[in-house]
């Protein structure tokens, strides 16, 4: 297999890295510790993917289903704990919802997930379940101040007549596909169609409608910092993490070689992410299945008028943008397609870059305004107001839209656990859940959705027409 990462600068430092870099973080933790000779599993990758298959793997559900006790399971991070996607994101803790059916059932061919509308209400129950897991983890852990959780309500907006239209007949078809299933709108999705309320309970410029559910937002590094500790902490097995080893070639035996030596273990699992096809040849599928996505967000300090009591209630979906409020401020963000719809900056800026690095220059300058064009009354009016720090980052989108999770075809000691196309806080409990029960027995759950197992089928599916740009928009370049 291929080196692991291309070389680049030090990344771009986000908001959630800068506010847990003190004595609790993991930061450099095992970096200068010399690797054991073997293990049972290594894990490689400690972003929130790799944290919650090692806490699956060493604290499994009422003890049931466990590799076995005392087992000795090595974390490998090729640089910071969260360094990649988990500590650039926007905080958001929130579940898919209807408007994701669109692009789960849009025909492969197109650019979309190719699935029946069953197969995509599944999914999006899934979702649930892992915002659901997640909680769990923090009110059990008593997590809740460290890692700044908060749940409420998540409003989607949107700006013409023809996206509410369209939004609420995406909810139509979701409200009949959960009664097809016996059940009920779990999420408290709400829509309103009236373009003055819209704009006077949303405080967005120009809205037409607006529809709401339930959501989280959560410090997302300091979420996968706590989640590895508790693993670490396992009684049961016997955990340890080394960061600043980036994992440089896995051979079919299991040996993992690194800067620092070489580990040969029973199983080894791939939760890389955007970095997976690094770990590949070009001839291989993997190489060219997953592709890195460059994405910019955001942290703006409020004026006044959106401070204390005039604070947003709600985290938000804008047609072009998203935000999530945090105890210090307002992160807002937008994905590729986001930027690429918006005309901003080159699809190269985006598509096919791995460089957290350095900054878009016309992405900083669409989120220095985004928040005054898309507010009602946000007025910047004293220095250290608005945008006050921005980063980049990196996350993954694959050829069909969904994970890939499972036993890497033809290689009998690999496993892989990537592929979250940016919906990696909304899917990793479940999946690595899943994959750890499945480490243990050999066996899938019944309830885990086929659609995101790695297969030689699959793996044979081809890049649309207009590559991974059509895969994000829906149009050829």
């Amino acid at each position: 297999m291929s080196g692991f990462l291309t070389a680049h600068p030090p990344s771009t430092v986000s908001h959630w890295i800068a506010t847990n870099r003190g004595t609790r973080s993991l930061h450099n933790h095992g970096s200068q510790e010399a690797l054991p000779a073997s293990a049972d599993v290594v894990i490689i990758g400690a972003g929130i993917s790799g944290a919650l298959l090692a806490y699956h793997l060493a604290c499994p559900e009422d003890g049931k289903v466990s590799i076995g006790r005392g087992s000795k399971i090595v974390v490998l991070e090729g640089a910071e704990v969260a360094s990649s996607a988990t500590g650039r994101n926007g905080g958001h803790f929130a579940p898919a919802t209807f408007l994701s059916i669109h692009k789960l059932t849009k025909p492969l061919d197109d650019g979309g997930a190719g699935l029946t509308l069953p197969e995509a209400t599944d999914i999006l129950l899934q979702e649930w379940d892992n915002f659901q897991r997640n909680k769990a983890i923090i009110h059990q852990y008593k997590l809740e101040e460290r890692v700044d959780y908060w749940e409420g309500t998540s409003m989607t907006v949107y700006d013409t007549q023809e996206q509410l239209d369209f939004a609420h007949g995406l909810y139509e078809k979701w409200i009949g596909a959960l009664k097809d299933k016996g059940l009920e709108d779990y999420s408290n999705n709400y829509f309103c169609r009236d373009a003055a309320e819209a704009v006077k309970v949303s405080r967005v410029q120009g809205a037409v409608g607006y529809s709401t559910r339930t959501a989280g937002t959560v410090h997302p590094h300091r979420f996968a910092t706590e989640v590895l500790k508790i693993a670490m902490a396992s009684p049961d097995m016997d955990v340890t993490l080394h960061t600043g080893t980036p994992a440089m070639d896995i051979s079919n035996e299991g040996v993992v070689s690194t800067k620092k030596g070489e580990i040969k273990a029973d199983k080894v699992i791939l939760c890389t992410n955007a970095h997976t096809p690094h770990l590949f040849p070009a001839d291989h599928p993997l190489h060219t299945f997953i592709a890195p996505l460059r994405i910019q967000m955001g942290l703006f300090t409020p004026p006044l008028e959106y401070s204390g009591e005039k604070a947003l209630k709600s985290s938000y979906g804008f047609p072009l943008g998203y935000c999530a409020n945090t105890p210090n401020g307002i992160v807002v963000g937008a994905g590729a397609v986001d930027y690429i719809n918006a005309g901003v900056g080159k699809p190269e800026d985006f598509i096919g870059s791995s460089d957290d690095s350095e900054l878009i220059p016309a992405c900083t300058s669409y989120l220095k305004t985004f928040m005054k064009k898309t507010m009602v009354d946000w007025d910047e009016k004293a220095e250290g107001e608005g945008l006050v720090r921005t980063w980049t980052g990196i996350i993954a989108t694959t050829i069909d839209r969904l994970p890939l999770i499972g036993q890497v075809p033809s290689r009998s000691k690999l496993y892989i656990s990537a592929g979250f196309n940016g919906h990696g806080m909304s899917t990793t409990n479940t999946c690595n859940r899943a994959l750890a029960r499945m480490l243990a027995t050999g066996e899938w759950d019944e309830d885990f959705p086929p659609a995101y197992r790695i297969s030689d089928e699959r793996l044979k599916r081809k890049l649309v027409d207009g590559g991974f740009y059509k895969v994000l928009t829906g149009r050829k370049p």
